[in-house]
């Protein structure tokens, strides 16, 4: 039946069974075993029967950042597969539609994807997201499924109990290593549950001098690694709205994390420190070690190239044993101005079920599920992961939310950064430096409290 007759058929208002229209890949055995309770378990995405509307919809939604072609895959194509009588329209952030235009020209979109679990307390305070509990209790949707991790951090987001966005993936940081150099110079290649104290020893091995090259053992994001940190070190005090930097915890994260750039030949030149490292990494083929997030996009051109590659979990602290960074996640939220909100967290749970988390773990996305299938599935369809660690993406667990989430974090932790590169670059003692972040903190917190 196409689309146009079975709209004729269902007529204005059908009695659907969510747990076909929310529809899961797994449980047919529970379901004939008529155990209630256990099917809702085995089912992520399962829902109770509910009344909503099947006539025709348009559903439009917000795309910060991901790029066409991966935004109809991804999202527009298996909601409009799923549910015929629903039109996706895809507004994109760009000049002229900002959500701050969009909240002027009262068109909000009726989802909400942001870049990052970052932009949920941004968002939150333009209020254009609406609390989906509501609509998890009306539409019957199994929490369960979710790495309870996942939401954890998205309450700690919003300071209460309100859910204003679900993480639709997340994204983990790792050690990429080119086994290349580690052949070169005889030494073992890193392996899976290292400590930063054994990374960073295994680095001075391979920075080397050799035939005028310099090769440096290790790097890292920083625009990463310290925002999301795995101590879960926040930068500002929520209920004081003061900066919350100048103690011994960040001392101690400053301290290990500079360790990586003392051995001789590790420090970076001014212009390679930061944002250049993946291309030393990726390209210039002299860096033997990168803790980075994701780099799927870039790996093919430098596989071309010549880089002999694999991949082992971001090594951890002693107290944050196992742990990769912090939720770093795009999610997706219900603008409180939408008339099809029945219908629009309908999109969003599809985009949560077992079936579609499958298919995005199968290319090396990581799922916010923590179900066997998903962790089974993952990078089997990814050609860049074939034979190699891929287990050790998604191996580690998140880092716990850090206790104190602003809308202001984004700034303060620019602030950190610069004081981190001078301690690095400079070599400012880090007292000095985390001393100075929190007058810099401070004070561009009172300039905006003053300008609210």
């Amino acid at each position: 039946m196409n689309a146009t007759k079975k709209r004729a058929v269902n007529g204005s208002v059908a009695m659907l069974a969510m747990a076909a229209m929310l529809g899961c890949s797994t449980g047919t055995a529970t379901e004939k075993s008529g155990d209630p309770s256990r099917q809702e378990k085995e089912q992520p995405g399962k829902a109770v029967s509910a009344a909503v509307s099947t006539e025709p919809v348009t559903l439009t939604i917000f795309n910060s950042s991901m790029g066409d072609e991966l935004m109809k895959s991804a999202i527009v194509d298996p909601i409009q597969a799923k549910y015929p009588f629903m039109t996706i329209n895809v507004v994109k952030k760009e000049k002229g539609s900002y959500m701050e235009d969009l909240i002027a020209a009262g068109s909000v979109p009726d989802i909400i994807m942001g870049d990052s679990s970052g932009d949920i307390p941004v968002y939150n305070d333009l209020n254009v997201l609406y609390d989906m509990t509501p609509l998890i209790k009306k539409l019957g949707f199994n929490l369960s499924s979710i790495d309870p991790a996942v939401m954890d951090e998205v309450r700690a987001y919003t300071g209460n109990a309100r859910i204003l966005a679900i993480p639709r993936g997340h994204n983990t940081a790792v050690i990429y290593y080119n086994k290349d150099i580690f052949d070169k110079f005889g030494v073992p290649y890193p392996k899976d549950g290292m400590t930063w104290d054994e990374a960073i020893d295994l680095s001075k091995k391979v920075t080397r001098l050799d035939g005028g090259v310099q090769y440096r053992g290790l790097d890292f994001a920083e625009h990463i690694l310290i925002p999301y940190n795995q101590l879960s070190l926040p930068a500002i005090d929520a209920k004081t709205m003061k900066a919350a930097v100048n103690n011994d915890k960040w001392s101690r994260l400053f301290a290990t994390l500079k360790r990586v750039y003392e051995a001789d030949g590790a420090k970076p030149a001014p212009a390679d420190y930061g944002g250049r490292a993946s291309t030393i990494f990726l390209k210039d083929k002299t860096l033997a070690m990168f803790a980075s997030t994701l780099m799927f996009g870039a790996l093919p051109d430098a596989i071309k190239n010549g880089l002999n590659w694999d991949v082992v979990t971001l090594p951890s602290f002693q107290e944050a044993t196992g742990r990769t960074i912090q939720m770093f996640s795009p999610f997706l939220g219900i603008s409180p101005t939408s008339k099809y909100k029945d219908q629009a967290f309908m999109a969003i749970a599809h985009i949560l079920s077992e079936d579609v988390q499958v298919s995005e773990a199968k290319l090396g996305r990581p799922s916010v599920l923590s179900t066997d299938r998903v962790k089974t599935e993952y990078g089997t369809a990814n050609e860049l992961l074939k034979g190699k660690n891929k287990d050790a993406i998604i191996k580690n667990k998140f880092a716990v939310a850090r206790p104190s989430i602003t809308k202001y974090d984004p700034a303060a932790y620019n602030i950190l950064r610069s004081k981190f590169k001078e301690v690095v670059l400079n070599d400012k003692d880090i007292n000095t430096a985390l001393m100075e972040a929190e007058e810099a903190i401070n004070k561009d917190l009172e300039q905006k409290q003053a300008a609210k």
